[in-house]
């Protein structure tokens, strides 16, 4: 079954490569032209293989890559799986941790946090009852 799918999709992507090859200022007037090219998109990016070929090719440029990212954060869904994915990445934690210290308002927010919590109070408060690591 997917050796079918894979073939058929070999076969139609040569013959939509013969065609662009056989009409290329069409391809030009294609893209320039705003429906057709929604009506290219919509079908490029409703192929899997197609839809990869096009990640990659963006993740590989690191310009695109940022700007993908960029425009990916807008989503508050995608920040919020991106902030659980860095919190879940344990090299992450230390550098997150000091970013949000090196920001007053930040470090604010933390500690307002800490104090706040009965269970973290107690645990702050033990800690800074022990005497400062040696740097």
């Amino acid at each position: 079954m997917n050796a079918a799918r894979s073939t058929s999709v070999v076969i139609g992507a040569a013959l939509f490569g013969m065609v662009l090859v056989g009409c290329g200022s069409s391809v030009d007037e294609m893209i320039m032209n705003p429906t057709t090219k929604d009506e290219l998109i919509g079908k490029l990016i409703t192929d899997d293989v197609a839809k990869r070929d096009i990640m990659s090719k963006l993740a590989t440029n690191n310009d695109s890559k940022k700007e993908m990212a960029e425009t990916l954060l807008g989503d508050l869904s995608v920040k919020a799986l991106a902030l659980e994915k860095l919190m879940a990445d344990p090299t992450q934690k230390s550098a997150i941790v000091q970013k949000l210290l090196a920001d007053a308002t930040s470090r604010g927010e933390l500690i307002t946090a800490l104090t706040a919590d009965e269970a973290s109070r107690k645990e702050l408060q033990e800690a800074l009852k022990k005497p400062l690591p040696k740097k």
